[in-house]
């Protein structure tokens, strides 16, 4: 099989998909023959992650995660255009505009801004394509985590608890969605440079000093998890996080 048949036939939701990895994600989906529709709140940042997909099938659907009727539009959009479904990476989260602060000033409605999109709409869009995924007789959801769940990094604890509860929640949704051959995993990236992650940083470098293999993560690093987690490659693999943030261990 060749690499751009690995995914010939997946018909795969992406949110969060109008920039960063999110259009990374769709980009590289697309290219390995999945079917896929692109879903984010920024229907320009769409229109440019389409236009860059130029050559495969890529579909735009703008909607708000957090918002149970715009999900449930999202899955019946999938039935609708892909006939269907296989796939749902839940990308979706906030973290641009973030800066680090200590927990007690956090404001509450940016607390409950990054716990609602984050958890809220990592719960409802699962909960909205199950159907769909139960109809294929099963598939394959994968959530995004983060390595912060397992440092505790200072400064964000409310995308601190988010990505913690994304774990917790990939790993029930494992058991429940478990007999109906639904898989349930997620990827929990290392550092990757880009506009939201350096906001994080408050300014200062990110020290790979405690990264075995001595370097920050890019982008692609993350591809060939995320293909694997899509694939049939990974029938027997579910109620996992894996960690791609090279080899760096926390306390």
């Amino acid at each position: 099989m060749s690499s751009g048949a690995r995914l010939a036939g997946k018909r795969i939701i992406v949110t969060g998909a109008a920039r960063g990895l999110g259009r990374e994600f769709v980009l590289h989906l697309a290219a390995l023959g999945a079917r896929v529709l692109a879903a984010d709140i920024s229907q320009a940042g769409l229109e440019e992650t389409c236009k860059q997909a130029e050559g495969v099938e890529v579909l735009p659907a703008v909607i708000d995660v957090s918002s149970a009727g715009q999900t449930r539009a999202l899955a019946q959009t999938a039935r609708d255009a892909l006939g269907g479904l296989d796939a749902l990476v839940n990308n979706a989260a906030v973290v641009a505009g973030l800066s680090r602060r200590p927990f007690e000033e956090i404001p509450e409605e940016e607390w409950d801004r990054v716990l609602t999109v984050n958890v809220k709409g990592t719960w409802l869009c699962a909960a909205a394509v199950a159907p769909l995924l139960r109809e294929a007789g099963g598939g394959s959801i994968v959530n995004l985590a983060s390595e912060v769940a397992f440092s505790g990094s200072p400064g964000v604890a409310h995308y601190v608890a988010s990505k913690s509860a994304v774990i917790g929640l990939t790993r029930v949704l494992a058991r429940e969605l478990g007999p109906s051959q639904i898989r349930v995993n997620a990827i929990a990236p290392g550092f990757i440079p880009n506009e939201g992650s350096a906001a994080m940083l408050g300014g200062a470098a990110y020290d790979v000093s405690a990264t075995p293999l001595g370097r920050l993560g890019q982008p692609e690093d993350l591809l060939g998890a995320l293909a694997f987690l899509v694939s049939d490659e990974s029938a027997f693999v579910t109620g996992q996080t894996l960690l791609v943030n090279g080899g760096r261990r926390f306390g």
